[in-house]
Order: C-alpha cells, then structure tokens, then sequence
C-alpha cells in the first residue's frame, strides 16, 4: 500500500519541504530507503522500526520502500525519523491517508517510541506556513518554537502512539497560541554612564550604532577599549519583526535558542575568543552551520585583540563584510548565511600595547610594522571608522559628573534609524552603511566646494574607492544625527576625522 507524507528539511536558514513516501507490498521481506540521503537517515531504519514496535504496532514481513523527495535535494538530519514512521504505519494500514493531509511531521524518535527535539524547527514551520499547511506535529519540546509562526497549528506530542491514535480518532483540539515575547533593555553594567573619558570614542559609537558601521579602536590596554565596545549593546535598538525572525532562524538551525525557545529580541552581541577557527568564525563543517559571524547577524561582532587572530580567519571576513552574508559552497549545493553585522575590532599599537609612550614602550618600529601589518590594508578598507583611544587620565577616572548613559543615547539612535528607515523604504536596505554607490550617487550629492574638500583628502590619504565610499556613508549619518539631509563640509570633516592612517600612508597606527 502506498502512502504520502510531508516533512521538512533546512538549507542554510531556510526550509524546505520534503515528500516522504511509502509503499509497503508482499514479496521478500526487506526494508530499503532512498532519496539522496546522508548517513544518519540511512541508518535510522532499524530504529524507526523499533520505536513502531515499542509504540504498540505489528510490522509483518513485508517488502518495504521509503523514498524522500525530491531526489536532488540532499537529506540529513534525525528530523525525518517521525515522517518515516507515520508513513509506515499509514502503507500498513494502522492510520488513513486522509488522517495525515495537511499536515507537515517532524522529529527524531527514541527506540522506546517517544518523539525527540530537533533544530532548525522555526525554519521548517515558516516554510510550511508559506507552502499552505496548516498542521504541524512534532515533540513538545520544539512546540514553542513552531508556534512563534502565526496562522499555522503546531502541536507537540510526547510519544508515537499518543500521536497515532489522536490521528486515528481525528481528536485534535486547536492548541494555544505561541506567547509574544516582547523584552525591554535590562540594566545592564555595560552602560556607557561608566565609561569614564572617551569623548572621541563615546561620539564615534554612536555614529557607529546610528549607521550601523564598522569599527576599529587602537589604544593601550586599559584605555576601555573592550569596555566600549560592549557598551554597545545599549545603545542599538531592538529587532524589527523580520530581523527577529531571521536571527532567530540562525540560533534554531545552531541549536542555540535555550530551552524557553523565545523569539530573539535584542541585537545580539558575540565576542569569539582570538583562537578561534576559520569555519568556527564563517561557518561550515559537513552539513555547513552557521558560524560567529551569522550568529551575530543584525548585531555586532566583537574581536578584541584583533592582530591575534589567524592572518587566514581575518582575511575569511573580508567577503561576509562586503556580501552581508556566508555563502558556503559544496559539490552539489550552496547554503547562505546572513551575516549582516557590525564589525568592532580592538588592537593594542604594538606588541607590548605602549606605543607611542617611549617611556614605557621597548619595540622596535620592526616589530611595530610587523604586528600592525597583521591586518592587511583591504580588511582595514573595509572599517567605517578607525580611531586611536588614549590612556585615560586620573581626572577623568575621578570626575564626580553624572555621564550621559545609554538609553538617552539609545533614544537618538532609535530616532535616526527611522530616519533612515523612512528614507529607504524603497531603495531595499535598512542603514547608510548598506548603500550602494549608486545610492550614494543619490543620497550624499556634494558641492563644488565639497568635492574639492574631498579630492584633497583621497589625494592626501590615497583612498580606496572602497575606503572614498565608506566616508561618504559615515558622513551621511552624521547628517541624520544632526536633522541634516543634505551633506555638509562638517560632517565631511568629521568623517575624515574618524579614518586614522592606514598602511601605505603613515602606517603606524
């Protein structure tokens, strides 16, 4: 007897539905699935067959065939195990075809017959939504995280034979909607209120948090280099719906999401350790996952002590940075990672962290060079903003006056954001750091006296087109902040200010 159920896979962040079939019919006995199917798939037979047994089922000897389709999408996971068995249990005649339309199954089953958690469950039931299914089963543990998908039943189920026979008796009872979590910023110790000092730094992070660009600090350890960085978190602003729902996605397929599987509200704030991977960082391995870099999607990636890192693993940011997204190649598929972040690095000015200070620093300018020349000029083209913090000064660590804290500082930045919001609702992106050069053709047009401003600067600093282009974007946020919507000279010169010598000018940072 055959019969056909509907299931899901991931590809990337994204679903994707699989048809999975069954046709169970006299002849030898013999149990074959096929499907372009990854190991763990090929060896879930016997256990899918167990779980049956053990939910109360007879399998009599028959000639068994399971096919997932379609057969050029490559199938892995532990997710299929329950589609499989529904399958089953319908071609043997325990369960109708009809019982089963509609609906979408997904979940790993233990050989005692109880249905088990998987990731990338948010994925597979926005899809479903999408492909007009209205029903999906899976463990009770994922029901959560499905149901954060408006207009779509997700109901969790415990164990094979509690789902058999809801379906044999058609007693489905509509289950309560998933809960809308809505977060406020907690208080939080990283508040730029206890950044003492730091006028330069706290201005070009919030330049930084308003456009959402990239950023590179160079000072002495303890200047707070680290500590403003983190303070950013304070500063942005909360996900929109669909960059929630996305950055969600990525921690769901990463099997990152907690055990309460909310939706994740907060931009996220990642800080990888300067050992870390190439793939740990980008994203890969056999079935490719996401890595740092997507996992920090919408928010900010932090990488202290930056010449530390791999030559290579700096080098693997330059495409995420430029593309806004991973794109990991295998022989007979691509899968794309979001990586819409805001890079902010931290360096020391040498080896020892004391130059220029003589008096302390023992480098010589070749080791100086050597160590600054851990980070070649394109990874360096592609930061926004380059700036030298300085060692704070026993006055600014005693001054008894009350700093600007984070959320008066959030609140201008929520306010440009819609600004740029509104002005782009048609252009396709979100942030100035996102524009194109045709857009900045557009959206940062500069006088006569401008353009000469200008010429003298990518003369004198022998820009890039890349590193010309990213000043027009810093620029052109500084006009937000400022109420401005044409450029102006100031802002132009702000934005030079913020661009410290690069390698091939005065180099040494």
């Amino acid at each position: 007897m055959y019969s056909s159920v509907t299931s899901g896979t991931i590809s990337g962040i994204q679903g994707l539905m699989i048809h999975v079939e069954a046709d169970v019919s006299d002849g030898l006995p013999n149990f074959q699935m096929v499907g372009y199917l990854a190991n763990e798939i090929r060896e879930s037979g016997e256990r899918i067959r167990t779980a049956i047994r053990n939910a109360g089922f007879e399998l009599y000897p028959k000639r068994v065939v399971i096919n997932l389709s379609p057969a050029d999408v490559r199938k892995g996971g532990s997710g299929f195990d329950l589609p499989i068995a529904i399958a089953m249990l319908v071609s043997y005649g325990y369960l109708s075809q009809k019982s089963v339309e509609g609906a979408v199954f997904l979940g790993e089953l233990g050989l005692d017959g109880s249905i088990l958690p998987v990731n990338g469950v948010l994925s597979v039931a926005d899809c479903a939504r999408q492909s007009g299914f209205r029903k999906l089963f899976l463990a009770e543990e994922n029901r959560q995280e499905g149901a954060m998908v408006h207009d779509l039943q997700v109901y969790g189920v415990k164990h094979l034979k509690q789902l058999a026979e809801v379906l044999q008796d058609d007693r489905l009872t509509v289950p309560e909607p998933g809960e809308e979590i809505c977060e406020e910023h907690e208080a939080e110790s990283w508040d730029f209120r206890n950044l003492k000092g730091q006028l330069l730094a706290r201005r070009a992070l919030e330049i930084a948090a308003s456009g959402m660009h990239n950023v590179l600090m160079s000072g002495p350890p303890g200047a707070g280099k680290t500590m403003a960085a983190r303070c950013l978190t304070g500063i942005l602003p909360p996900l929109e719906f669909e960059e929630s729902m996305e950055l969600t996605k990525i921690y769901s397929v990463r099997g990152m999401l907690g055990d309460r599987k909310e939706i994740i509200r907060q931009r996220p704030f990642r800080a990888p350790h300067h050992t870390i991977t190439t793939t740990a960082l980008i994203g890969g391995g056999v079935i490719p996952k996401p890595g740092e870099v997507s996992l920090a999607h919408n928010g900010v990636l932090f990488l202290d002590e930056l010449p530390e890192f791999g030559k290579g693993t700096i080098e693997a940011m330059r495409q995420p940075l430029e593309e806004k997204c991973v794109v990991i190649g295998r022989l007979n598929a691509a899968y794309r990672f979001p990586a819409n972040i805001m890079l902010v690095g931290a360096m020391n000015p040498c080896p020892c962290g004391c130059y220029p200070d003589r008096n302390k620093c023992n480098c010589t300018v070749n080791q100086i060079r050597t160590y600054q020349g851990k980070i070649s000029r394109a990874m360096l083209d592609r930061m926004d903003i380059l700036m030298q913090l300085q060692p704070v000064s026993f006055e600014a660590m005693n001054d008894k006056a009350v700093c600007e804290d984070s959320r008066t500082i959030r609140n201008r930045v929520e306010r440009v954001h819609q600004r740029q919001r509104e002005r782009y609702a048609e252009e396709g992106i979100r942030f100035n750091s996102q524009l194109s050069p045709e857009q900045l053709q557009i959206f940062c047009r500069l006088t006569s006296e401008e353009e000469a401003f200008m010429k003298q600067v990518f003369e004198q600093k022998q820009l890039s087109g890349r590193g010309y282009h990213r000043l027009l974007r810093v620029a052109r946020t500084i006009a937000d902040m400022e109420d401005c919507e044409e450029l102006q000279l100031e802002h132009l010169q702000e934005a030079v200010a913020y661009r410290i010598s690069l390698p091939g000018e005065e180099r040494m940072i």
